[in-house]
């Protein structure tokens, strides 16, 4: 049962984080367009979503790594 939750609690996270991924994508096409600073924008968040994907994907290892853990 445990697991079942772990693997709930893990989808939600993930789609929540691709939400706010397209959320900064949408709001830097929408309010900065047309400032003269988009290539900025888009780079700050193309290097913050790799940093929260990545960070993702670290919790995934440590996350497999509890669940397939040898019990004593």
């Amino acid at each position: 049962m445990k697991r079942i939750l772990f693997v709930i609690a893990l989808v939600a996270i993930a789609v929540i984080e691709f939400l706010l991924w397209i959320n900064a994508l949408v709001d830097g096409k929408y309010l900065v367009e047309g400032s003269g600073v988009e290539d900025v924008y888009n780079l700050r968040v193309e290097s913050l979503s790799v940093a929260m994907f990545v960070n993702y994907g670290i919790v995934l290892l440590l996350a497999s790594c509890l669940i397939y853990r040898k019990k004593k």
